[in-house]
C-alpha cells in the first residue's frame, strides 16, 4: 500500500516532536544525560497521548549510533530499524492479545540474552493491565532484578488495574490529555505541510471531538480529508462527524430556556432528518449546557473555545439561571443513560425535553360511573372508580418519585425498574410490576434480593406504607378476572 495514514506518518520520532508532555520529556532527557535510567518505567495516561511513541523514542536515544543521546540522529541503522519496527532489540508486546503466563515465561527466557544490536534491549508492553494475575506474577521477578542491558516500558490506560507489586518496581510517568490549543496548532502544522486548506472553526471542532487524544484528532483530520478533499470547511466536519453544529445547539438551548415546546420537537426532527444520531445530539446538548454552567459560575477560563463561540455562549448564559442549567444537565444525562436500555432513543429524548419544560399532558379525571354490561358479557353491574382513588392510582401518580428514590439506592435497580410499570395491587396486597415481553432480564435483576429491598424501601419512603413487590412479564402475567377483563373489553369496543 502506497498510502500511509496521517497518524502513522506524523508519529513523533524525537523528543522535540512530542506534543503536550514537557515534564515527561525533561525527565527522560535528564535521565539519559545523567546516566540515571530506571530499569522499568510505567507510562500511564489516556489513549493517543504519546505513550508508545515516547517508548520508541527512548529506545532510539539509547541505541542510536551517536548515543546514548537525547537527540537520536534518526538516520543510522539502529534508528531506522526502530522507526520501521524491524529492530530485534526493541520488542513490542500487545498485552491485550498476549496476556497469558506462557508468553511472559517466554519473555523471561529471552531477557537473559544480551542485545544482538545496539546497547539495550527495550521491552515495550502495551496495555499491560490486560495481563492475567498469573502473568503478572511471572513478570514480577524479572522486573525486580532485570539484566543491566534490559529496560522495560509498561504502557497502560488503566493504571488502577496494574498490581501495586508491579507499579512499585517501576518509575511512573503520567501522560496528560493534550491541550486543545496544542492539538489545534499541531493539526494546523499537518494541514500546511500536507497541503490541506482548513478553517480555524473546523480545527477547533476536530480538536474538541478528539477529547485530548492527539492520535484521535489526527485520525479525524484524515477522515475529513477523505470525505471532503483538501479544502475543508466547518460544515464538512459537522456533516462527516454527525455532530450538532453551533447554530443547532444555540437554537436548542434558546428553545429550552424559553420553554418553546413546538420548536424543540421540530429541532429534534430536523437533527435526525439530517442524519445525526439521537445519543450524539443528546451528548452535544449536555456539552453545550456544561459550557453555559462554567460561564454562569465564573469559570469560563477553563473552556477551550474560539473567541466568537465564547462570546455567544456568554450572551446566552445571561438569559437563564444556574438552576435551569443544572436541571437541563441532570435531565439530559438521565436521558442519555436511559437510551442505552430503551429501544426508542428519540422518544426518550423528546420526553426528557418535555419534562425539562415542565410540560405535562393533562389527563381528564375519570368520574365514577356505573356500567351495565350487555347480556353477551354475562350482564352484571360494575362500579368503575377513578384511578386516583385506588391504591394503584396513588402508586402511578407517585411513580416518578419512587423511581428517583430507587436511583439513589441502586443504579441497577433503577434501570430495571424504569422498564417496568405498576400493573395492580393483587389480592395478596403486593404491587405487581409488569415487564413487556423481551425484558425478562430486567425482571430477573429486579428480583435480586438487594434490588428488591431497595424498591420496597423507596415505595415505603414515598407512600408511607410498606408494600411488597411481585415482578411478571406480559406473557407470564395472570389474566385479570373475567368480570374485570370484560369491562376492559367493553370500553375498548371489543364487546358489542
Amino acid at each position: 500500500m502506497s498510502y500511509i495514514s496521517l497518524y502513522r506518518k506524523w508519529r513523533s520520532q524525537s523528543f522535540a516532536d512530542l506534543v503536550g508532555q514537557p515534564a515527561i520529556v525533561q525527565t527522560l532527557q535528564n535521565a539519559i544525560k545523567n546516566d540515571r535510567l530506571a530499569h522499568a518505567y510505567l507510562f500511564s495516561g489516556p489513549r493517543g497521548t504519546g505513550k508508545t511513541s515516547t517508548a520508541r523514542i527512548l529506545a532510539k536515544s539509547l541505541n542510536c549510533k551517536q548515543g546514548p543521546t537525547v537527540s537520536p540522529c534518526g538516520g543510522c541503522e539502529s534508528c531506522t530499524k526502530i522507526r520501521d519496527g524491524h529492530s530485534v532489540s526493541v520488542i513490542e508486546i500487545d498485552a491485550a492479545s498476549n496476556r497469558g503466563i506462557d508468553e511472559i515465561r517466554e519473555l523471561r527466557e529471552r531477557v537473559r540474552y544480551a542485545p544482538v544490536e545496539g546497547r539495550y534491549k527495550v521491552y515495550i508492553i502495551d496495555e499491560v493491565h490486560m495481563l492475567t494475575p498469573e502473568a503478572f506474577n511471572a513478570l514480577l521477578k524479572t522486573l525486580e532484578e532485570p539484566p543491566s542491558h534490559t529496560i522495560f516500558v509498561l504502557a497502560t490506560t488503566e493504571t488502577q488495574k496494574v498490581p501495586p507489586t508491579i507499579a512499585s518496581r517501576c518509575q511512573r510517568l503520567d501522560f496528560g490529555r493534550i491541550k486543545l490549543s496544542e492539538t489545534e496548532a499541531h493539526l494546523k502544522k499537518i494541514a500546511a505541510t500536507e497541503g490541506f486548506s482548513i478553517d480555524d472553526k473546523a480545527l477547533n471542532l476536530i480538536g474538541r471531538v478528539g477529547e485530548g487524544s492527539l492520535r484521535d484528532s489526527i485520525s479525524l483530520l484524515d477522515q475529513v480529508v477523505s470525505f471532503s478533499g483538501k479544502k475543508i470547511s466547518y460544515d464538512d466536519v459537522v456533516l462527516m462527524l454527525g455532530t450538532a453544529d453551533e447554530e443547532l445547539l444555540f437554537a436548542f438551548a434558546d428553545a429550552i430556556i424559553s420553554g418553546d415546546t413546538v420548536k424543540m420537537l421540530k429541532l429534534v426532527d430536523d437533527s435526525l432528518t439530517e442524519g445525526r444520531s439521537t445519543p450524539q445530539v443528546t451528548r452535544d446538548l449536555v456539552g453545550h449546557f456544561r459550557n453555559l454552567l462554567h460561564l454562569k459560575v465564573g469559570a469560563g477560563d477553563t473552556l477551550e473555545l474560539t473567541a466568537d463561540y465564547l462570546e455567544r455562549l456568554t450572551q446566552q448564559a445571561a438569559t437563564c439561571t444556574l438552576e435551569q442549567i443544572k436541571g437541563v444537565i441532570r435531565g439530559l444525562t438521565k436521558a442519555e443513560l436511559d437510551m442505552k436500555w430503551h429501544p426508542h432513543a428519540r422518544l426518550v429524548l423528546e420526553v426528557a425535553l418535555l419534562e425539562l419544560f415542565g410540560a405535562k399532558v393533562e389527563e381528564k379525571p375519570t368520574v365514577a360511573k356505573t356500567v351495565v354490561l350487555p347480556p353477551a358479557a354475562k350482564a352484571a353491574t360494575v362500579t368503575v372508580l377513578p384511578s386516583d382513588g385506588s391504591k394503584i392510582g396513588k402508586i402511578r401518580s407517585r411513580w416518578n418519585d419512587i423511581l428517583a428514590g430507587v436511583k439513589k439506592k441502586s443504579i441497577f435497580g433503577y434501570v430495571s425498574l424504569h422498564e417496568g410499570e405498576p400493573a395492580e395491587v393483587n389480592a395478596q396486597g403486593k404491587l405487581v410490576i409488569n415487564f413487556k415481553r423481551g425484558y425478562a432480564f430486567h425482571k430477573e435483576r429486579l428480583e435480586e434480593q438487594k434490588n428488591k429491598q431497595d424498591v420496597e424501601e423507596a415505595i415505603r419512603e414515598v407512600l408511607g406504607e410498606k408494600l411488597l413487590i411481585e415482578c411478571v412479564v406480559s406473557d407470564g402475567a395472570k389474566e385479570p378476572s373475567m368480570s374485570a377483563k370484560t369491562v376492559a373489553d367493553f370500553f375498548e369496543g371489543r364487546v358489542l
